[in-house]
């Protein structure tokens, strides 16, 4: 073998072996991408679970008479979730996340859009 072909296969060898490396590269990034956007959801979700929390505990320790208008998005971000009331809890979940606060008795539930919360007679009416 002459020294211009082994030189030429040297060469193929490191182009080889830096396109591996950067094809490695590559996947660390998105991994660590996708792991940054699963905790950026969580992280909403659960932001808008206690700020719902909070919303019903304000209204439970005020006087009757009480009333707060709010919206609530349709979207956190770019991130489509869902609400539930159910036993007394609040669960928001999105693809990812799933978060489940306590919140006061009340009658009615949250939705996405426009929300009425008013507290008549002792009792927390939503909607």
């Amino acid at each position: 073998m002459d020294s211009k072909s082994q030189v030429s296969n040297e060469f193929f060898i490191f182009v080889g072996l830096a396109f591996i490396i950067a094809i490695g590269f590559t996947v660390a990034s998105l991994d660590q991408l996708n792991d940054f956007r699963i905790e950026e959801e969580s992280e909403a979700v659960a932001d808008l679970a206690f700020k719902l929390q909070r919303e019903l505990l304000l209204a439970a320790n005020v006087e009757d008479g009480y009333v707060r208008v709010f919206e609530i998005p349709d979207k956190l971000e770019r991130i489509n979730y869902s609400l539930a009331t159910h036993n007394s809890t609040l669960t928001v979940q999105s693809k990812n996340s799933l978060y489940i606060v306590p919140i006061p008795n009340s009658v009615g539930n949250l939705s996405k859009g426009t929300n009425i919360i008013n507290k008549s007679g002792g009792v927390i009416y939503i909607n």
